[in-house]
């Protein structure tokens, strides 16, 4: 569940509505947590707050994080490029915390598979408590292996790489994407770009993506302005495709 603190706009998630949640604008009892939607309950500052019906974007923000995630812009840039569409079997290397995960098992469902390999067994375990509180885990097997050694699945429509290797990998994705399956791959550095390009020799090449956004600040009769510290580059996008 959501609650936003009407004056700022501030958003809490509140994880158990059977106790009492405090925040620096007061403390609010459990029994004005479990009212409905769309209610205005206060603090004991005498604060406001409204409930809100949370909803996927609301609470994967709310995921821990282990390991450095794919950011949102990045997810984003990923959507518009392939279609990901429920049914659909993915592939995944590299689960991190499973926050790409989570929005590919979203996608998917009801009746798609995310299939996801991670080597770190501490990244696995944050990652299946992330899929469990969405309630996703039963559209993702998660693995604890290497992808390097091997894909175990085939006539896969979407492979994504968020490795620091993935040229290791392609002779394995190429053996399990269907024809016109794509191949997608997450970069840190140009350097490991020119590698992932060079080491090349069966896919068709589509392009190198890099996504910008600049987010602005507003306060009515005051400002509107872009922020001063803005996340600017993230990491490269490199799209192939098997034809």
């Amino acid at each position: 569940m959501i609650i936003i603190h009407r004056k700022t706009g501030k958003k809490f998630y509140i994880e158990d509505k059977n106790k009492d949640f405090n925040t620096h604008f007061g403390i609010i009892k459990k029994e004005d947590l479990n009212k409905e939607p769309g209610s205005i309950i206060k603090s004991h500052l005498n604060e406001e707050f409204l409930i809100l019906e949370d909803n996927f974007n609301d609470l994967v923000r709310y995921l821990k994080r282990g390991p450095q995630s794919i950011h949102e812009k990045d997810i984003g840039l990923l959507y518009s490029l392939v279609n990901i569409y429920p049914g659909m079997r993915i592939v995944e290397g590299g689960t991190g915390s499973g926050i790409l995960t989570a929005y590919l098992a979203n996608s998917v469902r009801p009746n798609g598979k995310v299939y996801s390999y991670e080597i770190r067994e501490d990244f696995y375990d944050i990652a299946k408590k992330n899929l469990e509180k969405l309630k996703l885990l039963d559209y993702v097997e998660l693995k604890l292996k290497n992808i390097n050694e091997g894909i175990d699945e085939k006539d896969i429509g979407l492979i994504i790489l968020d490795i620091l290797d993935p040229w290791n990998t392609l002779d394995h994705a190429y053996d399990s994407l269907k024809f016109g399956g794509y191949l997608v791959s997450f970069l840190p550095n140009i350097t490991s770009v020119l590698k992932l390009l060079d080491s090349n020799d069966k896919f068709l090449f589509i392009g190198v993506y890099e996504n910008f956004y600049r987010k602005w600040i507003y306060e009515k009769g005051k400002v509107l302005r872009p922020r001063n510290l803005e996340l600017i580059h993230t990491e490269f996008l490199v799209l192939f495709r098997k034809i």
